[in-house]
C-alpha cells in the first residue's frame, strides 16, 4: 500500500474551521496493491466535507445501506456528519486521492461550481490534473511554505473549476 498524504498545521485532528469561507484541512492518496483490503468506517462522519476522486480501479461505497461501486473517472462527495462508510480492495488496484475541506461559505461554493449537494458519486472523467492537483495540495501541506493556506484555497478552486466543467 501507497500512502501520501499531508495536513493542515501537521494535525491530525477534525476540526471546523468558520472564520474564511473555504479551508483545506488535509489532503492525501492510498494506492493498494499488497494489501486485500482498506476499510473505512465512520458512524458518525466528520464535521468537514471529503471530495475523493477514484482515480484508478474500483471502490466500494456503502450509501443509504446499498453497495456502490465506485470505479476510476468518479468522484464522491461526503457532507459533514453523513456516515462514512466504503472499503477498497487490493484485486481492485484501487488509487483514490482525497481532500477534507471545512469553512462558511463551502456549500455556496460548491454549488456555484455545479457540485452536486444532493448526490454522493457523480462521474468527473480522468484528468491528470486533478491528480496533479491533490498532489499539490499534499506538497504545500508537507511543505508549509508562507501562503500555503491561501495556495491549497486555490489548488481545491481549481479542481472545482475542472469539476464544474467536466
Amino acid at each position: 500500500m501507497y500512502v501520501n498524504s499531508g495536513y493542515l498545521h501537521n494535525s491530525v485532528v477534525h476540526f471546523k474551521d468558520k472564520s474564511r469561507p473555504l479551508v483545506v484541512g488535509s489532503c492525501g492518496t492510498f494506492r493498494l496493491y499488497n494489501r486485500p483490503r482498506l476499510p473505512t468506517y465512520r458512524p458518525r462522519g466528520r464535521i468537514d466535507f471529503q471530495l475523493l476522486y477514484v482515480a484508478a480501479g474500483k471502490a466500494h461505497f456503502f450509501l443509504n445501506e446499498e453497495d456502490v461501486i465506485v470505479s476510476a473517472g468518479h468522484m464522491v462527495l461526503y457532507q459533514p456528519k453523513e456516515v462514512q462508510r466504503y472499503v477498497y480492495y487490493g484485486a481492485d488496484q484501487t488509487e483514490v486521492f482525497w481532500v477534507h475541506f471545512t469553512g462558511s461559505d463551502v456549500r455556496n461554493i460548491l454549488k456555484s461550481y455545479g457540485i452536486p449537494l444532493t448526490e454522493h458519486v457523480f462521474y468527473t472523467g480522468q484528468l491528470p490534473e486533478y491528480q496533479n492537483l491533490y498532489l499539490k495540495m499534499i506538497q504545500e501541506l508537507k511543505e508549509c511554505k508562507p501562503h500555503y493556506e491561501e495556495l491549497l484555497v486555490y489548488h481545491l478552486r481549481q479542481l472545482f473549476i475542472l469539476v464544474s466543467r467536466s
